[in-house]
């Protein structure tokens, strides 16, 4: 069947038939939880749904995830969507039958959505058999989430071989439901991940003076480390955010600590900025080096750099929503965020667009990478009708 006379009532229909199998994919991925590397199962059930419906060349091209191509015609380009499949070291916390039965595991990123999205456009367009004269591939990503990321893995791997055009996906839950995030340019920032030990002699809780008081010393990289960020490196613009997330130095509540682990994470937009940053972070280190004879050790490891989604992509994209496409969406057409996903690795050298679909409601509100965070299976419909609607009648 050509492309041409697949109707949207066609892929409404079809969408429609695998709903309810899709919303129990979802669940079966939210109850099971895998982290970054070690996605096992959850491959292990992408390759067997996609066979149940008749896609049995899904190729596992590293350990976890793997790749699904449709070629419609030799030598042409393809479009690739890809799905990222981990999950977070976050407790669930919410009451749901779905709630994750992995301790100290959750979807709390909305990955298993972003999986199902994909496999469940996947499953449309093997059911509706079009005839186009371009190619499909689906990627099924591991590792978004930490550095290095799985991205680089995937595309060392093939995943971009043929690719003329990427698309990826992100459930946003500070867009409102039924409306869609179409924006041309940069959508959100780079992440890098900062690690430090210091090291002192250690010594009695009631003689701080006669040591190196490492978690004194902690206290004062955080502050004036927002001090340098907020007063030196953004200056007119708001465009890098400094958090620190983990602290770790329990010896006793009598000891001062002989080491201490301290971890954050920065975030920018024009990733230039970060020498500033380095710079000024180092002296810092150095100054309380020399003031109180403790010594740090700094680690940095830079991750993704910020997504820039192409303005023709973005453009026909938009244009096939306004003027075609049935569900009643909105478009938001400037929303930025300080996150970051290595997505941008696959439109580094290629034109692409990163979509974002709100799952905001009164009912979900929770942000992303909290332990309540859930999305509306509303959003499964609209995700799954709007890629399988864009990937029949893309335009290379």
């Amino acid at each position: 069947m050509s492309n041409e006379s697949i109707s949207p009532e066609a892929i409404q229909e079809q969408v429609n038939r695998l709903l309810p199998e899709l919303i129990d994919f979802r669940e079966d991925l939210h109850r099971h939880p895998e982290l970054s590397w070690q996605e096992h199962r959850t491959t292990d059930k992408i390759q067997e749904k996609l066979a149940a419906h008749g896609l049995k060349h899904f190729r596992r091209v590293i350990d976890t995830g793997g790749i699904v191509d449709f070629e419609f015609k030799k030598d042409a380009p393809y479009v690739l969507l890809r799905a990222d499949i981990d999950a977070l070291p976050l407790q669930d916390e919410k009451q749901v039958t779905y709630r994750s039965r992995n301790e100290g595991v959750c979807h709390a990123c909305a990955h298993d959505v972003h999986t199902t999205t994909a496999l469940g456009t996947a499953l449309a367009i093997q059911a509706l058999k079009p005839d186009l004269s371009h190619n499909l591939r689906f990627v099924f990503q591991p590792a978004e989430e930490p550095i290095p990321s799985g991205a680089p893995e995937m595309i060392a791997n093939g995943a971009l071989e043929d690719v003329a055009y990427a698309l990826g996906m992100h459930m946003e839950p500070r867009i409102p439901l039924n409306t869609i995030g179409l924006t041309a340019g940069r959508v959100n920032m780079q992440s890098i991940r900062i690690d430090l030990t210091l090291k002192g002699p250690g010594g009695h809780s009631a003689r701080p003076s006669d040591t190196a008081d490492l978690v004194w010393i902690a206290s004062r990289i955080v502050q004036d480390s927002y001090q340098i960020i907020y007063r030196e490196v953004n200056l007119m613009d708001n465009t890098v955010v400094l958090t620190f997330t983990e602290i770790h130095a329990a010896q006793g509540y009598n000891v001062i600590p002989g080491e201490l682990k301290l971890t954050g994470t920065i975030r920018l937009a024009d990733p230039a900025k970060k020498l500033v940053f380095y710079e000024r972070f180092r002296k810092l280190l150095k100054h309380l080096e020399d003031e109180t004879g403790c010594t740090i050790d700094l680690n940095i490891q830079e991750g993704s750099e910020p997504i820039l989604n192409d303005k023709g992509v973005i453009d026909q994209l938009t244009d096939a929503t306004l003027n075609g496409f049935w569900l009643p969406v909105g478009i938001d057409a400037n929303f930025r965020t300080p996150g970051t996903d290595d997505f941008s690795h696959y439109v580094k050298d290629i034109p692409g667009a990163y979509v974002r679909f709100g799952v905001g409601t009164e009912q979900h509100t929770a942000t992303l990478h909290e332990g309540l965070f859930d999305v509306p299976k509303e959003v499964i419909n609209i995700a799954v009708s709007f890629f399988t609607y864009q990937l029949l009648n893309f335009k290379p």
